[in-house]
């Protein structure tokens, strides 16, 4: 077997049917394990997927979980487990769910290897600004004063973007000459630091876009709309999926899962924020959340808009 043939052999974990879906369409070689309460009941395989190539256990089982996995990976020479937070968690308690990961994270074939990360806000921003993928008016600034001019140049409502001490950013929306006021003291006592963006605030129907990211190769898992928005047509679903596939190329991203949030108008689908959901939780656990650091609005994965 060679290297490229391991490579495209990969273990889904408890995915969704759109993983499922964009793993095959991809081309990948898949498995899938997976148990009841994991996958929903009127939701089919694809047809390309043959049915003993789903592998049933009880993922509150940590023992049996890690015996299937390595199992699988050793026989049928895979080159990759992967799984998304969000499907893994749901439907399992909070203990088993972290077992769970526990063991994936031990199985995970280059789990010791340096993981990619996704550019800070900043610099996202800039490089969908240079490639004029998804074009937002944005100016960074080096200073909280900086930031306050360069908001007072901008028709509101803006939104302003801040790192804290955690590397967690921010975003606050700002909808008048006060709430600019009222920023700047809440950055000052937050303690986040430059630099700062403020964008021009993106309006029309939102929907967070889930990734996972194999070899360089961005399996589009799910797109969901959020509050109010209605679902797509294939045509703008298709075009939401160019867009994030594209921001992911421009930063040179290669492994990992991503979010991001989408809002789609007459202008077409662009880009509000994109983050490392994992990443993001595991930093968050030992720190302050938004609710009691005091600062208003809400982290750049959660963007308020």
């Amino acid at each position: 077997m060679n290297i490229r043939q391991a490579a495209e052999r990969v273990v889904l974990v408890r995915p969704g049917p759109g993983l499922v879906r964009a793993a095959v369409v991809a081309g990948l070689d898949v498995w899938v394990v997976s148990d009841l309460a994991g996958w929903p009941p009127e939701a089919r395989l694809p047809p390309e997927l043959p049915v003993q190539r789903l592998l049933r256990v009880e993922f509150e089982d940590a023992a049996a979980l890690r015996a299937l996995l390595t199992d699988t990976v050793v026989r049928h020479g895979i080159g990759h487990v992967l799984y998304l937070a969000g499907d893994l968690g749901r439907g399992l308690g909070k203990g088993a769910a972290a077992a769970a990961e526990e063991v994936l994270r031990e199985l995970s074939p280059g789990a010791g290897e340096p993981a990619d990360r996704l550019p800070d806000a900043v610099a996202v921003r800039r490089i969908l600004n240079e490639s004029r993928t998804s074009a937002v008016r944005a100016r960074e600034a080096r200073s909280v004063a900086e930031a306050l001019a360069v908001a007072a140049d901008f028709p509101l409502p803006v939104v302003i973007k801040s790192a804290d001490e955690t590397g967690c950013w921010w975003t606050v929306p700002v909808h008048d000459r006060p709430g600019l006021e009222r920023w700047a003291h809440q950055v000052a006592a937050a303690r986040h630091a430059a630099p700062y963006l403020v964008e021009e605030l993106l309006t029309g129907a939102k929907f967070r876009v889930e990734t996972l990211t194999v070899d360089g190769m961005h399996l589009v898992a799910d797109i969901t709309p959020e509050r109010d928005a209605a679902p797509l047509p294939e045509a703008d679903r298709a075009q939401i999926r160019a867009t994030v596939r594209a921001l992911l190329d421009l930063a040179g991203y290669k492994s990992g899962a991503t979010r991001t949030d989408v809002l789609v108008s007459a202008r077409g689908s662009r880009i509000a924020a994109a983050t490392e959901p994992d990443r993001e939780r595991h930093v968050r656990g030992a720190y302050p959340t938004r609710e009691t650091n005091g600062i208003g609005g809400g982290i750049e994965r959660g963007t308020v808009r």
